[in-house]
C-alpha cells in the first residue's frame, strides 16, 4: 500500500472513530452500534501488504458502510457518510492498477451495494397484513436525564396495570422516547384511552403518539 493510500485509509478510520465518539456523547443508548460501525472501518488495514486486495476491501467496506448509513439513518448512522466516502476514495488513490480494485470489481461492487440497499428498504417496508404488528403508543420525553432517572422508570411500571404489554425507554435520533405496546383487546374495564392518559401523565412527557407499522399520529398532552 502506498503512503498516500494508507493516509486515506487512516483518515477514514479516524473520521469513523470521531463519529463513534460523537454518537457515544449524543446518543449513549446507541453507543454500541456506533462503536461496531466504527470498528468495521479497520478492515482494510490488515491488508496493507496486498495493495489490490486492500483497495478492494476499501471499496467493499466504504460502499457497505454507505448502505448502512442509509438503512440506519433514523438512528444516526448517516453521520458515518464522510468516513464511508473516504474509504471509497482510498480504493482508487493508489499508484497504478496493481493498487486499485480493477475495472470489473469496480463496476460490480456498486451494483451489488445498490441491490443490497434496495432489498433492505423493500424488506423494511414489506409487511404481511396477517402478521402486521398491533398499534402502540410512543411518547417523547423532555430530556435524557429524566429518561435515565430511576424514579421515571418506576413511574412507568404503573402502565402495566392499564393494559401495557411491554414498555421500552430508549433514545431515537437523539430524542428520548417511551414505546408502550398494547393488547389487541383490553380487559378489566381498561381502555386504550385510559392507557394513553396514563402515559401522558408520566413526568416529562411532551407528546404521545399512537403508532402503527406505517406512521405515528398524536397530540401534545
Amino acid at each position: 500500500m502506498s503512503t498516500r493510500q494508507r493516509g486515506w485509509v487512516v483518515a477514514g478510520v479516524v473520521v469513523a472513530g470521531l463519529t463513534a465518539l460523537l454518537g457515544l456523547v449524543a446518543a449513549p443508548l446507541l453507543g454500541g452500534l456506533f462503536l461496531v460501525t466504527a470498528v468495521v472501518t479497520l478492515l482494510p488495514l490488515p491488508m496493507a501488504e496486498s495493495p489490490k486486495i486492500c483497495a478492494r476491501v476499501c471499496l467493499v467496506t466504504g460502499l457497505g458502510l454507505l448502505v448502512w448509513t442509509l438503512v440506519g439513518a433514523v438512528i444516526g448512522m448517516f453521520l458515518f457518510v464522510p468516513a464511508a466516502l473516504i474509504l471509497v476514495i482510498a480504493a482508487f488513490v493508489g499508484p497504478g492498477s496493481g493498487s486499485r480494485p480493477g475495472p470489473w470489481f469496480s463496476a460490480i461492487t456498486p451494483l451489488v451495494a445498490a441491490a443490497a440497499l434496495a432489498l433492505s428498504l423493500h424488506q423494511m417496508n414489506q409487511v404481511d397484513p396477517d402478521n402486521e404488528p398491533p398499534p402502540y403508543f410512543r411518547a417523547t420525553v423532555d430530556s435524557m436525564d429524566r429518561a435515565r432517572d430511576p424514579q421515571f422508570n418506576q413511574s412507568t411500571e404503573r402502565l402495566w396495570d392499564y393494559g401495557a404489554t411491554d414498555v421500552q425507554v430508549y433514545e431515537r435520533a437523539g430524542q428520548p422516547v417511551v414505546d408502550v405496546n398494547m393488547p389487541e383487546t383490553f380487559t378489566r374495564g381498561r381502555t386504550e384511552s385510559d392507557l394513553r392518559d396514563e402515559i401522558a401523565d408520566l413526568p416529562g412527557v411532551v407528546h404521545v403518539y399512537r403508532c402503527d407499522f406505517y406512521t405515528c399520529t398524536g397530540e401534545q398532552p
